[in-house]
């Protein structure tokens, strides 16, 4: 399935992320040491509650797809990403000592639970639901280890960061495919927000809290094309204040990734093909 790419679109970006739609052509050829500097392991779970999860990701190559994306990047070292238990706890992380990226079942599962039965009152289904977390919570683990391995300096909390890095690649899929993750997405922040205690102590975690991360993620969708994310503010799903400024935050990530990350991509976007109008907004 070939990727659809609107006129706005980073062509790095597009690079990057068309290795993680199923079908998508990659023109890029990665140096074959590239390739051997990531390795991709499903340990077999414990518990056998997580076999279909196990199953369904090594069917769809989910791992698989995300170390394509990777090896666009001229990475010093190997990196790992492994799926496996981690003892009934839910997480996912990046290890600098060891290089990897691991998922668990135990979170993988807590998307499924918190996925809505049938398609949510604000119109999101169930896979969106599962689909757009997983992604997500992957290429955010992800961008820890591009920040780690390539030396990406960072003014401020790398947990947004990450979270900055991961929705500017997952926004430049087609666009059915990042609505989907999207509202996906939005859907999980939304309902972790919902069930999350703020209290004095919510305010010194490294992480944004579950609200902050739905609406940061919904500016930057909008502000990277606000004609196809319109809705975003019909249906009140970001305030007025906030969106109005949508579009120069979304121009702000563009531009660090143009700077940052670029200059380590095995393939370049051709000469002139730089940041078109995010470019332009951000440009100092």
């Amino acid at each position: 399935m070939a990727l659809r790419i609107h006129s706005r679109t980073i062509p790095a970006v597009v690079l990057m992320v068309m290795a993680l739609v199923p079908g998508a052509p990659v023109h890029a050829r990665s140096d074959p040491r590239d390739r051997a500097r990531v390795a991709v392991v499903y340990v077999p779970p414990s518990d056998p509650a997580h076999g279909e999860i196990y199953r369904a990701m090594r069917r769809q190559r989910v791992l698989e797809r995300l170390g394509d994306v990777v090896r666009l990047v001229r990475l010093p070292r190997r990196l790992t990403f492994r799926l496996k238990g981690c003892g009934g706890e839910p997480n996912a992380w990046y290890d600098p000592a060891s290089r990897s990226v691991t998922m668990c079942y135990e979170m993988a599962a807590a998307v499924v639970r918190l996925a809505p039965r049938t398609t949510s009152p604000a119109g999101v289904t169930r896979e969106q639901a599962i689909r757009g977390p997983i992604a997500q919570i992957l290429v955010h683990e992800t961008s820890h280890a591009l920040f780690h391995l390539l030396r990406v300096p960072i003014f401020g909390r790398e947990e947004d960061a990450a979270d900055q890095l991961a929705s500017l690649l997952l926004l430049h899929l087609a666009p059915l495919h990042a609505r989907d993750v999207v509202s996906g997405s939005g859907y999980f922040f939304a309902t972790l927000g919902r069930q999350e205690p703020v209290d004095k102590g919510s305010f010194a975690d490294v992480h944004g809290l579950s609200w902050q991360r739905f609406y940061n993620l919904v500016c930057l969708a909008y502000g990277s094309n606000p004609a196809r994310y319109a809705h975003i503010v019909a249906k009140g799903y970001l305030p007025k204040e906030r969106a109005d400024t949508c579009v120069e935050e979304y121009g702000q990530v563009s531009y660090a990734f143009e700077r940052l990350i670029v200059p380590h991509l095995s393939a370049r976007p051709r000469r002139g093909q730089r940041l078109q109008r995010a470019w332009r907004v951000y440009r100092p």
